[in-house]
């Protein structure tokens, strides 16, 4: 890992992955996982996830509306402070900009959309866009135009140099995280990932040493903000499917919230987490959203999972979107008695 900004408060919030050793590059068209994790290491207790409903995003990329929400899905609201209408707009299910074109219409307040919007185009453009490029990912705008990004060949500060896309040594990372907390027996906090997936599109080591590129650094991650894009993909998707069997919401607040950029944040994986041996099946999809219930320690989650890039291998990211109102309303009985 390395990159910046290195202050020892942020230093679970900004990752990046380094090879120091092009020797080490996985076979272009080929998903692997860094850093190897030598000897011994420790296996949390964790939920079972049971699916419910499997919804599939195809390479090709298909637009589609689910039934009008009519009230913001992230605050409630559909009015304001003085009872006018508050104008409520579209909200995609997974970004556009990753290929996706699933919408849930009349579901986002303009307080709510502008922060989710922010956070959004922040991933999209400092994690994502080498690879929509190289996958011709079609996002609001169509494919993405320029043909030249930036790759970090700093060793402790970000030194970066551009490169054209047919010599971009482009890799998608996605980190791969600890079960959640609320669905294991995880710490609390514990906010840095265990490992990454990574799936090599076209680095390749004799291309870079011809440019005498000896080591270099994938594209940053802010874990915070990528938190909040897989809990805001699993928190509407839920809204939209719950809605005869409503639950009391527990990652709204957290993906509604503007994180500043380079401020110290804790607790964004609390809900947010991977399942160790909960096998992903293998797929042809691009994207995949999978609604259901994780079961922990006599709790039952409403939760769905999610994985992009899921015939690439990537992870599966689970997330505890709430507790049944019936579950909520026991355990108020249960502390008035």
């Amino acid at each position: 890992m390395r990159g910046d900004p290195s202050t020892p408060e942020n230093q679970g919030r900004y990752v990046k992955f380094a090879w120091f050793n092009l020797k080490g590059l996985p076979t272009v068209g080929t998903t692997d996982y860094e850093p190897k994790q030598g000897g011994a290491f420790r296996m949390y207790g964790e939920g079972q996830f049971v699916g419910e409903y499997l919804e599939a995003f195809p390479v090709v990329k298909k637009r589609r509306k689910l039934d009008p929400f009519k009230r913001c899905v992230y605050c409630g609201r559909d009015r304001d402070t003085d009872g006018a209408a508050i104008k409520l707009s579209s909200e995609h299910v997974i970004p556009e900009f990753l290929g996706a074109g699933l919408e849930l219409p009349d579901s986002s307040c303009p307080d709510c959309q502008h922060v989710t919007a922010v956070y959004e185009s922040s991933i999209a453009t400092e994690m994502f866009d080498p690879i929509r490029k190289a996958f011709s990912i079609s996002g609001k705008k169509g494919v993405i135009e320029r043909n030249v990004f930036p790759v970090d060949l700093g060793t402790v500060k970000t030194e970066e140099e551009f490169f054209s896309t047919v010599h971009h040594p482009t890799i998608l990372v996605m980190p791969f995280l600890f079960p959640a907390p609320v669905f294991s027996n995880t710490p609390i906090n514990v906010d840095k990932p265990f490992n990454f997936r990574l799936y090599n599109i076209n680095a390749k080591r004799d291309v870079l040493e011809k440019y005498a590129v000896e080591s270099f650094s994938t594209q940053s991650v802010d874990m915070v903000r990528f938190s909040q894009m897989i809990a805001k993909i699993a928190h509407v998707y839920a809204m939209h499917h719950f809605r005869s069997d409503p639950f009391i919401p527990t990652v709204a607040d957290f993906v509604r919230t503007d994180y500043a950029p380079e401020t110290p944040v804790t607790g964004h994986f609390n809900h947010v987490g991977c399942l160790w041996k909960q096998q992903t099946p293998a797929s042809t999809n691009l994207h995949e959203i999978e609604v259901g219930k994780i079961s922990w320690n006599g709790e039952v989650f409403h939760a769905a999972r999610v994985c992009l890039f899921a015939s690439l291998g990537m992870p599966s990211y689970y997330v505890a979107v709430g507790l049944p109102i019936a579950a909520q309303v026991d355990a108020e009985d249960v502390a008035a008695a």
